[in-house]
Parts: C-alpha cells; sequence; structure tokens
C-alpha cells in the first residue's frame, strides 16, 4: 500500500478511536481511554481474517452488524482473557461465533458472559452505545466518500473494524473492573 493511503488510512483511524472513545467515556463505560493489551491484539490479528470473512458479506445488508459484532467479539474476548480462558481457545473468534452464528454473537455476548456478573440494565447500556458507536462508525466511513467495494473500502472497513475490536475489550475490561493508575516508582540513586 501507498505511502499516502497508509497515512490517510491511519488517520482516520485514530480520529474514528477519538470519536468512540470519547462517546463511550461520555456514556461512562470507558474512563476516557481504551486499554491497551497485548495478548488481545495478538487475538485480534490472528482472528481478524476470519471476522472478516463472515462481517464483509454481511456489509451491504447489514452494515451496523458488521461494524458492532466486532466489539461483541472484543468484549467476548476480553472476558475470555480475564477468566485466563483466552489462550486455551485456538481462535477465540470462532469459538464465539459458532456458540450461536455470526447472526447472534451479540447476544451469546450479552446473555452469557456478560450477564454472568452483570445486571441487565448495564447490558442495555452497552447494547446502546454500541448501537450508536457502530452509527457513528458508519457515518465516519460514508463522509470518507469512498467508492462502494473498493479496496479503499474494504481497508476503511477493516480499520473500522479493528476500533470497534477494542473498543468493545476496553468496555468489558472496564465493567470487570481494570483502571490504569498512576504510580511513583522510586528508583534507586
Amino acid at each position: 500500500m501507498e505511502q499516502q493511503q497508509s497515512e490517510y488510512l491511519q488517520r482516520f483511524e485514530q480520529a474514528l478511536t477519538e470519536s468512540l472513545t470519547k462517546y463511550a467515556s461520555e456514556r461512562t463505560l470507558l474512563g476516557g481511554y481504551l486499554f491497551t493489551v497485548e495478548e488481545l491484539d495478538e487475538t485480534w490479528r490472528k482472528c481478524a481474517p476470519d471476522y472478516m470473512a463472515d462481517a464483509v458479506p454481511q456489509i451491504a445488508d447489514y452494515p451496523l452488524a458488521a461494524i458492532a459484532w466486532a466489539a461483541y467479539f472484543g468484549i467476548g474476548a476480553a472476558i475470555l482473557w480475564d477468566k485466563t480462558l483466552l489462550e486455551q481457545k485456538q481462535n477465540a473468534y470462532l469459538y464465539l461465533r459458532d456458540a450461536r452464528g455470526f447472526d447472534e454473537m451479540d447476544e451469546y455476548v450479552n446473555y452469557m458472559l456478560l450477564d454472568v456478573g452483570f445486571k441487565k440494565q448495564e447490558i442495555e447500556r452497552v447494547e446502546d452505545v454500541l448501537r450508536s458507536a457502530a452509527q457513528m462508525a458508519e457515518t465516519a466511513i460514508r463522509k470518507e466518500g469512498i467508492e462502494p467495494q473498493s479496496v479503499m473500502a474494504f481497508h476503511i472497513f477493516a480499520r473500522t473494524v479493528k476500533v470497534m475490536f477494542v473498543l468493545g475489550a476496553s468496555i468489558a475490561l472496564s465493567m470487570l473492573g481494570f483502571r490504569y493508575e498512576k504510580v511513583q516508582v522510586e528508583l534507586p540513586s
């Protein structure tokens, strides 16, 4: 990919990340930042081709689901990571998808994983935020004016669902009580 296109995609991803992080933080699902977890980043890299194979055919008829389900995958992966089950799954995405199928992955994550420790109203709030975040992401894609079904459209979609995965994982980690805290470390002289 040419340098100019790569920079364009990076700017798009950064702007989308900032916008969705701000939105989820205003809805008190995040603390103003996304979490960085190496194992979850690796899970996305490993599973993204399978996710894309399922999501891309859905774009024409169900664009919001194709976008939002990446966040549900992120939530599920984060919960599995927290329970130290992630490393036991050969492919976390296929595990989550195959539980009920791609079309019902959101319900599986909400009611089989999140429902274990969270109240129904918290789950509904997550659903509302992810629905709105997917709409915001779709609007951001449309504003770019990229030709549908082009190579660039594929790359923009790939960046979008990556952001949604990290957003979902971060929301789950925040709900589980993870926080970044500033620590003062005294180094010996």
